[in-house]
């Protein structure tokens, strides 16, 4: 009797566990998995100061910090003495087979990644600007203009007519050097010490035009602000910490013109954002890059 109920009870914890495998199954099978899964994708953004000037001693130290990092995405700002060719085999030998880049005289932008780079859209031949998808994400890496606010406002114009091509339900990164300020950070440039600084900048560099009525022109960030994008950087701190200029610079006219911002329909899978602040981005380039990680669901 006592055998019988013995093994009644073996049978049931089986079924049980039979019926549990196949509930998992089914719903394996039904493409859904926890809400908790999810695969995490790195994008990195950086300016590198005029190629890193073609010196070779900072592009193999590059490699060595990129390794590290391993980034899934690179957005790079500034990629003189690149070439097409020459940026290809420089991505593959960081492991970088897919590689995007316009237009190869004055300050380039590229995009390097590790899966493959579609629907890349061309772009006028004086804006610094790659449109194109990876994984199914919709990529914008930009290099406004560093000289003048409303020559940066008519290039964010034309960035922006074609964001509002794209469905808003789609998931949009754009990243970049803005060559601007953010208005999120205006309580820190609204001093003497740091409008003396910008002031002087325009004297010091004829042609530039930062200041609007003697005030900062926020315009084109506060553009991106007014139009759902989400300064990642912003999302997960209310502090500020400059982009520029790095310890490769001497003067201090500290400013944040580096951003990684998504869109609405991105905004359930932040994942963290941050600047990187060691020993090779101290001196390699005269910004600091960025990074967000977001969850590929």
């Amino acid at each position: 009797m006592v055998g019988q109920q013995l093994r009644k009870c073996y049978f049931v914890k089986v079924a049980c566990f039979l019926l549990v495998a196949l509930t998992v199954l089914a719903c394996k099978k039904k493409g859904e998995p926890a809400s908790t899964e999810y695969e995490p994708i790195k994008v990195l953004s950086y300016n590198i100061y005029e190629g890193f000037r073609g010196d070779e001693t900072t592009i193999t130290n590059f490699k060595k910090w990129a390794d590290t990092l391993k980034a899934d995405v690179i957005a790079f700002q500034e990629m003189k003495y690149f070439t097409k060719a020459s940026l290809k085999t420089f991505a593959a030998e960081i492991g970088y087979p897919y590689t995007v880049m316009f237009h190869e005289s004055g300050l380039p932008v590229a995009l390097v990644s590790r899966y493959p780079i579609t629907n890349i859209k061309t772009v006028p031949s004086d804006l610094h600007l790659i449109e194109a998808q990876i994984l199914g994400y919709h990529f914008f890496v930009v290099h406004l203009n560093a000289a003048t606010y409303e020559k940066r406002q008519q290039e964010m114009s034309i960035i922006m007519d074609r964001v509002n091509k794209v469905s808003d339900k789609e998931k949009i990164l754009m990243m970049g050097d803005f060559n601007n300020m953010s208005p999120q950070d205006a309580k820190d440039y609204d001093n003497t010490a740091k409008m003396n600084l910008v002031a002087q900048s325009e004297i010091n560099n004829p042609g530039t035009k930062i200041l609007n009525n003697g005030k900062i022109d926020y315009t084109v960030i506060q553009t991106l602000l007014d139009n759902g994008f989400y300064d990642t950087w912003k999302m997960f701190r209310t502090g500020y910490e400059k982009s520029a200029p790095t310890k490769l610079r001497t003067h201090n006219n500290y400013t944040r013109i580096d951003y990684i911002f998504v869109n609405k329909a991105l905004s359930n899978d932040f994942a963290k954002s941050y600047m990187i602040k060691d020993e090779f981005t101290d001196y390699a380039s005269d910004h600091y890059p960025m990074v967000f990680i977001y969850k590929k669901r």
